[in-house]
């Protein structure tokens, strides 16, 4: 489990947390978990979306900044938003989709980039209501910040104001 995040681990302990609250019958910490599980699950899918275009780019791991990270938050601030009022309709899927990322992220020999990349996309089409992952993407490669983010990442890699950064599609992220 040394490859798997550390969000992932957490989301790991909270269902582990709450499955044992529950066959105790206490409910004490029950929502503080949940809110914990909540902000995890969000924090692993901005992780997913920075090692993708880390990914794409071919930027190492850690070399996108805090910048980028502030810029996704930013840019998914109204996708997690319908995520929370989603799950007050619906309690038991911040079960579900946690369960689902804990199994495909852990499960020992068959983890590959693409069933993973998989998940996440099911995820924000299922649960974001983001059918079109290209709306998505055209959001993350509009904003300036982000684009000066992917520059700064890689000093080797020069553009000028006219030139564009290599556009991502939906066939490039699986």
């Amino acid at each position: 489990m040394s490859n798997v995040s550390p969000y992932t681990r957490v989301i790991e302990e909270c269902l582990r947390s709450l499955s044992v609250e529950k066959a105790e019958g206490c409910s004490c910490d029950t929502k503080q978990v949940m809110q914990l599980l909540i902000n995890m699950l969000q924090g692993r899918m901005l992780e997913h979306i920075k090692e993708r275009v880390s990914n794409y780019y071919k930027i190492k791991k850690d070399a996108l900044s805090e910048e980028f990270s502030v810029c996704l938050i930013e840019v998914f601030s109204e996708i997690f938003s319908l995520f929370r009022n989603k799950f007050e309709e619906m309690p038991w899927l911040v079960n579900d989709i946690a369960k689902r990322i804990v199994e495909a992220e852990t499960r020992n020999g068959s983890k590959t980039e693409r069933e993973i990349n998989q998940l996440y996309l099911s995820i924000f089409c299922k649960y974001f209501e983001y059918k079109n992952i290209e709306k998505i993407i055209s959001t993350l490669q509009s904003d300036p910040r982000i684009q000066r983010a992917i520059i700064s990442a890689d000093p080797s890699t020069t553009f000028s104001n006219s030139v564009k950064l290599p556009e991502l599609s939906r066939s490039s992220v699986h």
